[in-house]
């Protein structure tokens, strides 16, 4: 196996830069809501990508982002929760 776990069950996605303004912006109008660039964009990524286990691998993804920026585990726990809840919530496919 030559790639990391994440690489095995997630296909290359590749995201035009305007789309995370859109998202952005979005989601500071609808839900005042304001995300840093790295979540957002393990959101975006996530939201584009077909796969099963999406959702969970991003929960994971940013939980450990926040770890890294300081916060506790159990409130990147519960911020990660609300924020995939919001943005999973808000796209309407």
């Amino acid at each position: 196996m030559n790639g990391s776990s994440d690489e095995t069950y997630l296909e290359p996605v590749v995201i035009p830069g305007f789309i995370y303004k859109i998202w952005k912006e979005r989601l500071r109008e609808n839900y005042n809501l304001e995300i840093s660039n790295d979540i957002l964009e393990i959101l975006i990524k996530t939201y584009y990508v077909r796969s099963t286990w999406k959702w969970q691998r991003a929960y994971k993804g940013i939980v450990n982002l926040l770890v890294e920026k300081g916060y506790s585990v159990k409130d990147s726990k519960l911020i990660a929760k609300r924020i995939i809840k919001i943005f999973d919530g808000s796209v309407q496919r």
